[in-house]
């Protein structure tokens, strides 16, 4: 039998049951948020957007809030545009393949090598679509007539051939010494006898059935101008510095035999003969080539480096050589034997000559005085891309679209963007004419332009304003902001953190984008500069020699970081050098997410040596950058592992790339309302169009990145607020 106070102890007991569970309910719950909040920035750095879509969708916090809900819209865009895009790289690859086949079959081999680069592109497997008898095929026949065209001095086709095998196999190892080899080739046509590097292009046109084709413009700037003042002591102490100088300095005897190689390979081009008529005498040629040939047989055979006296004798016997027999001038001399000594160091020590001064000046200084132009090359005329913002050009009335027909009275028909940028520079109070054609206008209009000094913006914006500035916010609801960074130059930091500063000033910056893609470069010290702004301490780069040993190390200033804040940083394989030591040191720090592509993997120090007390300039490869985790990024040959890997791959074809390219440029283009847009379109393009369809798709992956990051710090505030549990992801 039960008593009262039995069944009172019973209740208690049911009650306390009750109680407890609850309280492990609540505690169970509150727990589960975090665990579901918490992960979504982890998500979206893995690239993990439908997962994030699905959290997002099952929390009620999230319901019926405006920002939520766009978020919510841009991830189901996002997975759609995906899965599109997913299905027409596969649809393009099976395409590229069948034409492929086509092309081999008819013999077209342009076509196939062409096609072949497309579709290894667009390959999921790129290793193993390079192993199809199909392809294995195209090789051999691309390898057979490569070794035809050079035998006939065609260096056009022979060059066409092994660049098309050099990127197929995109190894930066099989074929390059051919590739590189063609290269000098057409390069030698180019400088000495124009004429007939224009006949191949006519000769390929005609091959190809494109017989109105615009063959690329040559330079119409002699041999003379472009080697004047050039000398054989400038060669002579680029030789003594690079024997002792260079990173992997192996003394004299390489650069000496890459010298030598170099002149014979000059007697071998076909096609010199019409500038230097004794190439063609045979006697006299192979007496140079033998005696040369003698010379280079003594230095690979010493048992002992070259000491300076003996290096300086070598020198001397090879100018008696080509004393008793060809007679090159000694500039031409000069020139190609340094060519042929700097090619045996590496890819980017160079001498920079007298006549490459200016613009080697410009690029390194961040400015120069012209009249404030973008041009490019469209159907064989010089056209304005944009005029530059509060400069001679755009005070002038230039616009973007205008054809310049004249510079000074010349005709610009037959130049070259490189010529109209020397023509149309100059010094700062002269003035330069142009006669523009502008469309609707009948004739030709003179303008007179005086030059000044015209800034190089380092940083670019998200979009123009009306008034022509910069708006750096890419999304303005989350505040987050976009930079592009085109170069390092001195004042690349400083207008860093004017971008910055103004995006404070007009609200809330909340998280940054930083675009390094295609950023070749620049000042070392700029690098560190930009880098010491979100990294407040530590080594952010050291630079070391060949055997590993540490010359200087470059330190973050606290004094010098900005406030923390949520970065994501694009690259590409284009970013190189200084963009890769910023990307690197962030990465290391975990400062920034990684998104895009494998870096270029140019990680080495240029050290400028004065030639003819500052007439030219010797460019030489002294030491390696390494990175604060120890990785040392430049890229050897044969080697595996280079460069910058991202945290986020986010692959994009060769033609996803150029649209993008395209569709960036056009959105730059400052624009009057009469200003015209590109050919082929209605309404020129606006930023948003990038992301909304889909043709930026690293741009837009490190969008959704920084806006599910914010949108977890929200829900998480939200839901203490509102004391609410979000309902299990599905």
């Amino acid at each position: 039998m039960t008593t009262t106070s039995g069944r009172h102890d019973d209740l208690s007991r049911s009650w306390r049951t009750i109680a407890l569970a609850l309280l492990l309910s609540i505690l169970l719950a509150a727990n589960a948020f975090p665990q579901t909040s918490d992960e979504l920035p982890a998500l979206a750095n893995a690239g993990q957007f439908n997962r994030v879509l699905q959290i997002l969708q099952s929390d009620p916090a999230a319901a019926g809030n405006e920002r939520f809900s766009r978020l919510i819209e841009n991830l189901q865009s996002h997975e759609a545009l995906s899965a599109k895009l997913r299905q027409e790289r596969q649809e393009a690859f099976d395409k590229s393949m069948t034409e492929l086949a086509d092309h081999l079959a008819q013999n077209r081999l342009d076509q196939a090598l062409r096609t072949a680069v497309e579709a290894n592109s667009l390959s999921t497997d790129p290793a193993l679509m390079l192993t199809t008898p199909l392809v294995r095929d195209l090789v051999a026949k691309a390898e057979a007539q490569a070794q035809a065209s050079a035998a006939e001095g065609d260096w056009l086709e022979n060059l066409s051939i092994y660049r098309a095998l050099y990127y197929l196999f995109d190894d930066h190892a099989r074929f390059r010494a051919q590739m590189q080899s063609a290269e000098r080739s057409v390069r030698l046509l180019r400088l000495y006898t124009p004429h007939r590097l224009k006949e191949l292009y006519q000769r390929r046109a005609e091959r190809l059935d494109k017989k109105d084709a615009e063959p690329p413009p040559i330079d119409e700037e002699t041999w003379q101008q472009t080697l004047q003042d050039v000398q054989m002591s400038m060669l002579w102490t680029s030789l003594v510095h690079a024997s002792h100088s260079h990173v992997n300095a192996k003394g004299y005897n390489p650069l000496l035999v890459g010298s030598i190689d170099a002149l014979i390979a000059l007697t071998q081009t076909k096609g010199l003969e019409d500038t230097f008529p004794v190439l063609a005498e045979t006697e006299k040629v192979a007496k140079f080539q033998n005696d040369l040939s003698r010379l280079r047989e003594k230095l690979d055979k010493a048992e002992k480096p070259l000491r300076l006296g003996e290096a300086s004798a070598t020198l001397d016997q090879i100018e008696q050589i080509n004393r008793d027999s060809l007679r090159l001038p000694q500039q031409v001399l000069a020139y190609e034997m340094a060519d042929g000594a700097m090619s045996t160091l590496d890819d980017f020590s160079a001498i920079i000559w007298p006549r490459e001064m200016e613009q080697f000046s410009r690029a390194t200084q961040g400015k120069f005085y012209g009249i404030g132009v973008q041009i490019s090359k469209r159907d064989g005329r010089l056209v304005v891309i944009t005029p530059v913002p509060n400069t001679p050009a755009q005070k002038a009335g230039i616009k973007a679209g205008d054809i310049i027909a004249q510079v000074d009275g010349k005709d610009t028909s037959t130049w070259s963007v490189d010529r109209a940028v020397r023509e149309i520079t100059g010094p700062k109070g002269t003035t330069v004419t142009l006669a523009i054609e502008r469309m609707g206008v009948e004739t030709p209009t003179p303008f007179s332009i005086v030059r000044d000094e015209i800034p190089i913006d380092s940083i670019i914006g998200w979009q123009r304003r009306p008034d022509k500035t910069w708006d750096y916010f890419i999304d303005t609801d989350y505040r987050i902001g976009y930079l592009r960074l085109t170069n390092f130059l001195p004042q690349t930091a400083d207008d860093l953190d004017l971008a910055i500063n103004q995006m404070q000033e007009e609200g809330d910056l909340n998280a940054l984008i930083i675009d390094l893609r295609f950023n070749p470069g620049g000042l070392l010290s700029a690098a560190v500069e930009v880098a010491n702004r979100f990294i407040p301490s530590g080594p952010i780069v050291s630079t070391v020699e060949g055997d590993g040993h540490v010359t200087q190390e470059y330190r973050a200033r606290p004094d010098h970081s900005q406030p923390n804040m949520p970065v994501v940083l694009l690259i590409n394989q284009g970013s190189a050098s200084a963009s890769e030591i910023v990307a690197g040191a962030l990465q290391d720090y975990q400062r920034a997410l990684l998104v895009g592509q494998r870096s270029f993997g140019k990680g080495s120090v240029q050290d400028l040596f004065k030639l003819n007390s500052g007439q030219a300039f010797l460019k030489l490869t002294t030491q390696y950058y390494r990175l604060p985790g120890g990785r040392i990024i430049h890229r050897q040959p044969l080697a595996q592992e280079w460069g910058v890997n991202p945290d986020l791959e986010v692959s994009m074809t060769d033609k996803q790339v150029a649209d993008a390219l395209d569709m960036r440029q056009e959105v730059d283009v400052i624009r009057d309302d009469d200003t015209p847009a590109q050919e082929g379109k209605e309404k020129p393009p606006v930023a948003q169009d990038l992301i909304r369809k889909g043709v930026d798709p690293q741009l837009e992956t490190a969008l959704l990145v920084l806006q599910t990051r914010l949108a977890a710090q929200q829900l998480s505030l939200a839901h203490a607020q509102a004391n609410i549990q979000p309902a299990p992801a599905p």
